[in-house]
């Protein structure tokens, strides 16, 4: 069992959506560990460090050929990170009410995924966000990259934490209520969102494993 985080932040150091996905991630793993030792259960991928060419709309992929583009940059390894996945969980920023040049150029490239049979239908997927604003385009952000899932065949999955305090996917925002600025870190309602997802994500894919082996 494999849940594969990808970190859809610019920044190489100091990323709230990177320290996000990381709590998701090490709450995931608590459950699918069950306390016991367990080795690439979860995995964190940041795009900010590999080299991602953007789609240049030759439509190769569409006639059932490989991407040109990925002789030439880091898609298939993320590829293949992607296809032994079980689930998915994107964390990225609100950059203007969407998502960061990186992350969209990353996606635009998984068409070819798309195109080859459908070969991420079925996974689950879970979002995470942060903006600087407090109303910076979280939710534009996680409509944005649910529709994303959607359109892969993936299955979207929501957080089922407390429905007066708890969102439906991993979010906050380095703006407070009083006008004032914290990281992610000091986001105690960030965290445990974040967290309650990945616990989420990680005992659906324990339950459809287990009714597989069946």
């Amino acid at each position: 069992m494999l849940i594969v985080g990808i970190s859809g932040s610019p920044k190489k150091e100091k990323s709230n959506c990177k320290f996000l996905l990381q709590e998701a991630l090490n709450a995931a793993s608590e459950v699918l560990s069950d306390g016991k030792e367990t080795e690439n259960s979860v995995m964190l991928l940041e795009l900010s460090n590999y080299e991602i060419r953007r789609c240049t709309g030759c439509d190769a992929c569409v006639r059932k050929h490989p991407c040109p583009e990925s002789s030439h940059d880091d898609m298939p390894e993320l590829e293949m990170a992607l296809l032994q996945a079980n689930a998915i969980i994107i964390a990225a920023p609100s950059y203007f009410t969407s998502v960061p040049g990186i992350l969209k150029d990353f996606l635009d490239r998984t068409r070819t995924v798309k195109m080859l049979d459908h070969q991420l239908k079925d996974k689950l997927f879970g979002v995470i966000t942060y903006a600087g604003l407090r109303y910076g385009g979280q939710e534009h952000v996680v409509d944005m990259l649910n529709r994303y899932a959607l359109g892969q065949g993936m299955i979207v999955v929501g957080s089922v934490g407390s429905p007066v305090m708890h969102g439906t996917f991993g979010s906050g925002s380095m703006q407070t209520d009083e006008g004032n600025w914290r990281q992610a870190r000091d986001d105690q309602l960030a965290i445990e969102a974040s967290r309650i997802l990945g616990r989420r994500i990680a005992e659906l894919v324990k339950k459809i494993g287990a009714e597989a082996q069946k």
